[in-house]
């Protein structure tokens, strides 16, 4: 999700730092016949960049805090422990990162046009909105739950495992295969769980199928 969301959101952003280069120093490209400054409709150019923004953010921030928010229901898991510090720590590290290239592309765009246009505003608000989120998260929100319909862990990642539909699970040591009908394949990782909780983890989804109908494979 993240990875998808910041590679598009980075595109964008380079494409829209090129523009504020040419509107912001009046650069002159002769085939348009007219300089930077001269541009008609600039205001919908950065309306429409400040709502793709939005759009991109908000679809992200919005999942994540739904994704803890149910995870955090803790009453309705059969098995719910708090992701493991190596977890948390590169949560940390990413959510930072994030924040600082989104702050770098603020600065860059106020510098260039010397005023916030509004796609600086938004990844302005959304710098904060994650700074907030992380906080939040750490205070053990991040979490990893079992229920009898299926596997949540959420933190910057939202990741959902469903048994319905399931023919196999592969219990490998740093990942779990879950496979599905149609050749569906997920990935569990298992860097969200402490070590000495994986094998709890591996029990409790067993517990959780019908060995009659799914398959395990265990390749430790």
């Amino acid at each position: 999700m993240n990875s998808f969301t910041n590679s598009v959101l980075l595109f964008f952003s380079i494409l829209l730092i090129g523009f504020c280069i040419y509107v912001g120093y009046d650069v002159q490209i002769d085939f348009l016949h007219m300089s930077g400054r001269n541009l008609p409709f600039q205001s919908y150019i950065y309306l429409t960049f400040g709502i793709l923004f939005f759009g991109l953010l908000s679809w992200r921030s919005v999942r994540r805090w739904m994704g803890i928010y149910i995870v955090n229901k803790t009453s309705r898991f059969a098995w719910n422990i708090p992701t493991s510090k190596k977890r948390k720590q590169r949560v940390v590290t990413y959510t930072l990162l994030e924040v600082l290239v989104m702050g770098a592309l603020t600065l860059a765009f106020y510098v260039l046009m010397q005023s916030w246009i509004l796609p600086g505003a938004v990844l302005l608000f959304f710098c904060i909105e994650s700074i907030v989120f992380l906080i939040i998260g750490l205070r053990n929100r991040f979490r990893v739950g079992i229920s009898s319909k299926a596997i949540i862990a959420s933190d910057r990642e939202v990741v959902i495992v469903y048994f319905t539909g399931l023919q196999k699970i592969t219990l490998g040591k740093d990942s779990i295969y879950f496979d599905y009908i149609k050749e569906l394949q997920l990935l569990f990782p298992t860097d969200c769980l402490e070590e000495n909780q994986i094998s709890v983890f591996k029990q409790e989804v067993q517990k959780m199928i019908d060995r009659d109908k799914v398959l395990i494979r265990n390749i430790d």
